[in-house]
Parts: C-alpha cells; structure tokens; sequence
C-alpha cells in the first residue's frame, strides 16, 4: 500500500506534508490498516525513497520538501542534463537526507505499530550520471582527498592514465553504493531494535550487477548479507530472452533465491505472455511471484482467470 508517493506523506504525520489528494479529516493508512485487521490482510506500506518530484512544473505546495531542502537535491555530472524525464531525486550523498528519511520512517512506524511490512521503491541513484550534490561531493571530498568530477571529466588533463581513472572512480562508485546501503542497514537496525515483526523488502532493478553499477543499487548484498526479508525484481521486459537473462543472472549472483518474489508486468503485455513469464520464472526456480501492477487489471482489462488457464494449459520450447 503506497504511503509515500513524491516526497508526501498518505498518512498523518508531523515531518511530511500530507499528498493534496488527500481530504484533510481523513487517513488512509489508518482506515486501510483497519479494514486490513478485519478482513485479516497483511499491509505492507510502499514508500518513493529518493523520487521526490516527476512533473513539469514544481510542486504547488510550498511547504513540500523540493522547496523546504532544495540543497538536497541531487544533481549529474553534466548539468544541461538536470532533470531528465522531470524526475527529481534528493541525493543520498547528502549528509542530511538518510538521517531525514530514518526520521520518517521511524515515526511512520511508531505510529502505525501494526504494519507487517515495509517496502522501498527507488532505492537507488537516478543513473549513473547522478549523484553529484554539491554537499556529498564536499564531503566526499573531505574523506578522499580528490573531487570526482574532475577525475571523470578531465582526468587526462591531470595528467591521469585510464587504469587510474578507473581506480579512482571505483572509490566514487562504491561511496553512492555505499550510502545507500547505509539507510537500508540503519533501517535495518531499529526494526530489530523495536519492531522485529515488521519484514523489509525493495523493488529493484532486474539485473543484480547492472543495478550496482549503474543506479548505485547493490541489492545482492542486501540479501546475501540479510539486510532485507525479500526483493522484488521489476521484471518488466516484454521480450523473452531479455527476462531470461535477467533471471540467469539473479540465480548466480543471489545466495538464496526463496528471498525473491519475481517482479512480472502485467501493463505491457496479454494474458498469454504474462502466464509464460511465469511459468518461465518457476522453471528458473522462482516460486514466489508479484504481478504489477493492479491498477492494470482494470486499465487493460487484464483477466487474471485467462492467466491461470494460460499457465496451466501452456506449453513452449525454451531455447538454451
């Protein structure tokens, strides 16, 4: 259940102004948890992590965080780049930014104690051309002793071979990998601190290495190493050969694969292609499954009944 959608809050709270389509006497975390305990539903609750903003114009709130902590927003290499796709990122390189959302998570969960579950979504950089705060690359800078955006942007200028370039960017690479990590990992913490039955999940990128290298999202460890109960792989590819990649790929970098519900779309294909991702995602080894997204069964009149008689009724040549 999506609780924080671009940098609001779907709930109460007194450190994230309350999304505008909310009426202002009603709570939906609340009265969802409520019906949640009647009909004896787990509520798992989604959160926009670093997303804070993807629409033309600003927000028209002025008390919403893209005014409020501007500073935080995270910036790429190249400036003329700068809000590709209108999405707006506060950046992880920031000191104050993990403390912030550790801060709203802590009170999201202290006030609504009953929640099975917490789910990350854009848990990660932009791309791989982000992460240049001007506040995370001075304290980079501080910790390292050499500016990243002169060490990818002129390095044969200083003087610099390619292997050094290379060796020097590897420490940029792991510092984005690594304060990410960190707000998993304090998360982490004070679940197992205070509310130990809470699990904690993310959505993520489909291919473990190339989520690492180029979002900053080293979810492999986040299951190898049991920072989080489970992730969900988004995916989403329509053409077979690509989601089997993906799938191949997980099962060699991922220690324990029961940790993976297989993220399958169901908004960009029928009923016949989605019943042999799944049968392909079983054949890999991949029991646990999370069709996305609901919305779509009414938008694209997905049956979800032609589904199963596909599943069941399937059969296809998979090419080694």
């Amino acid at each position: 259940l999506q609780v924080r959608s671009r940098g609001d809050a779907l709930y109460r709270s007194d450190i994230v102004t309350l999304n505008q389509n909310v009426e202002k006497d009603f709570d939906p975390l609340e009265y969802s948890l409520m019906l949640a305990d009647l009909l004896k539903i787990k509520v798992h609750v989604w959160i926009n992590t670093y997303l804070i903003w993807s629409a033309e114009s600003p927000p028209s709130d002025d008390n919403h965080i893209y005014f409020l902590n501007y500073e935080w927003i995270d910036k790429p290499i190249d400036l003329k780049d700068n809000l590709s796709n209108n999405r707006v990122f506060i950046s992880p390189n920031h000191p104050q930014v993990n403390l912030y959302i550790e801060k709203v998570i802590k009170e999201l969960i202290s006030n609504y104690p009953t929640i099975n579950g917490l789910h990350f979504d854009y848990i990660r950089n932009q791309n791989n051309n982000y992460g240049f705060n001007d506040k995370g690359i001075k304290s980079f800078q501080e910790k390292y002793s050499f500016n990243p955006t002169n060490i990818l942007s002129n390095y044969k200028q200083l003087g610099l071979t390619i292997s050094e370039k290379d060796s020097l960017s590897s420490v940029w690479d792991i510092y984005n990998q690594d304060n990410i990590t960190e707000l998993l990992t304090n998360v982490k913490l004070y679940i197992d601190s205070f509310h130990p039955h809470i699990l904690l999940s993310a959505a993520v990128k489909p291919n473990p290495r190339e989520a690492k290298n180029r979002w900053s999202q080293d979810w492999s460890s986040w299951i190898n190493k049991d920072i989080l109960d489970f992730v969900v792989p988004m995916n989403y590819s329509t053409q077979s050969h690509l989601f089997i990649d993906n799938l191949r790929r997980i099962n060699t970098d991922i220690l324990n694969i029961d940790k993976v519900i297989m993220g399958i779309a169901i908004y960009n294909q029928d009923e016949a292609a989605i019943a042999q991702k799944v049968i392909l995602s079983k054949y890999s080894g991949f029991n646990n499954i999370c069709l996305f997204s609901y919305n779509s069964l009414i938008k694209n009149k997905i049956d979800l009944n032609l589904v199963r008689y596909e599943y069941l009724n399937n059969k296809f040549i998979i090419e080694d």
